[in-house]
């Protein structure tokens, strides 16, 4: 995700989080686990710890309003060092200004989740058909009821989907 705002850490801890939640949302998922290697995000979503300024009160309370959506989920916080790979891509999207690789999509956020609702970019990928993500989608497509996953009206039937 790139933030076109600045952001604290456990901001950027929830934007990920309504970003992932989005993400299954729109998938059809029912029944979710997460992994946050982010103390206060955990807690305050399973209601231990307490958001007190605005802007956490409000990711709180999108994140709560999502995650309602689901018929059951579970959110477990890890250690740091158990999340090697969410850390080396946020260490590849602070360490670059522009992703040319197929395989990384990028959300872009001019804005912080909690200001008004707005549409989110993310880059388009148009893997080639030797591509793992081009067979997995194939693989998806055949597998999952027609109505499970709603393409964008705009595909054209292309390999690469935007959200």
């Amino acid at each position: 995700m790139r933030f076109d705002f600045k952001a604290t850490n456990n901001q950027a801890e929830y934007e990920a989080l309504l970003a992932g939640l989005r993400v299954c949302i729109a998938l059809g998922a029912d029944e979710l686990e997460v992994y946050s290697d982010s103390q206060v995000v955990v807690h305050q979503v399973l209601n231990e710890y307490q958001a007190r300024e605005e802007h956490m009160i409000a990711y709180l309370d999108i994140a709560k309003r999502l995650l309602k959506k689901f018929k059951a989920y579970r959110i477990s916080q890890i250690p740091r060092e158990e999340n090697e790979k969410a850390d080396a891509l946020s260490k590849l999207a602070s360490a670059t200004t522009s992703i040319r690789s197929k395989a990384i999509p990028v959300a872009h956020l001019t804005k912080p989740s909690t200001a008004e609702p707005e549409e989110i970019i993310i880059a388009e990928i148009r893997p080639s058909p030797g591509d793992w993500t081009y067979q997995l989608r194939k693989y998806l497509e055949r597998i999952l009821p027609e109505d499970a996953v709603k393409l964008n009206a705009s595909d054209t039937g292309q390999p690469g989907t935007r959200f």
